[in-house]
């Protein structure tokens, strides 16, 4: 039976959990920053379901968040400033990025990818 849940684990759902908590909340406060609503459905779905599959110890979850942030990132560097695609961006989307980035870095400490491993048998 694999070990107890981590904390690093647990605080990475978490913050995927509140990414697309954020995601949804701005766009019902500002939904005039929103420039696609079946965009942000989605991505709101993404993020929630990352959450899941990270708090139920799916190994694969930390390639698929770092494959949305290198996409975004990518979609930024092709607009023509990536400085101003980043910047210019709604809050909510920023922070959003920066919990999604944070739960990346905790999924890759060396007791959340044991403990992920551990479930992948």
């Amino acid at each position: 039976m694999p070990a107890a849940r981590p904390p690093a684990v647990a605080a990475a759902a978490a913050l995927l959990l509140c990414a697309a908590l954020v995601l949804a909340i701005g766009w019902m406060l500002w939904p005039e920053q929103v420039v696609s609503n079946g965009a942000r459905v989605f991505f709101v779905m993404l993020w929630a379901t990352l959450a899941y599959a990270a708090f139920r110890g799916f190994g694969w979850v930390r390639l698929a968040i770092a494959a949305a942030l290198v996409a975004w990132l990518w979609g930024a560097s092709n607009s023509g400033a990536l400085g101003d695609a980043i910047t210019g961006a709604p809050l909510p989307d920023l922070a959003g990025r920066a919990m999604q980035l944070a739960a990346l870095a905790l999924l890759c400490l060396p007791a959340a990818r044991r403990w992920l491993a551990a479930h992948a048998d």
